[in-house]
């Protein structure tokens, strides 16, 4: 992992990668007053990397773990409503003509993955609502 003070500032994803947390968590030490911001855009702010440092002190981040990039929950459902809004591109025709050729277990397996994504979706749109 390269030291945060190799540069005099980062932004938030590379911040993230040091302190071993997701970008929201990185934004939250914003809101919390725990980091300060210098720049950059609303959602990816520059850091002076000294900051950042103290950072990983105060919170323990062993620096010879293996520094791996973890998605935001945001990053997470924003990719996955992407990814489904893709549907409106398939008609009742293709889905019916592929439920003729799959094979019995990937039907199954395509009911199991719908029927969560459906629960999901439902959730979803809860929170959406509870949201306005």
């Amino acid at each position: 992992m390269s030291s945060p003070l190799q540069f005099a500032f980062i932004d938030a994803v590379h911040a993230a990668e040091v302190l071993q947390v997701s970008k929201d968590a990185v934004l939250d030490l914003v809101s919390e007053g725990r980091l300060r911001t210098f720049g950059g855009k609303p959602d990816n702010p520059f850091f002076r990397s000294r900051d950042v440092a103290a950072l990983v002190e105060e919170l323990g981040v062993r620096p010879e773990e293996q520094p791996k990039r973890m998605k935001s929950a945001s990053a997470k459902v924003q990719q996955r409503l992407t990814a489904d809004a893709r549907w409106s591109d398939v008609t009742d025709e293709e889905i019916r003509d592929w439920a003729r050729r799959a094979d019995p277990s990937r039907r199954q397996a395509a009911h199991s993955a719908a029927a969560t994504a459906i629960k999901r979706l439902e959730h979803v749109l809860l929170v959406i609502e509870e949201e306005v």
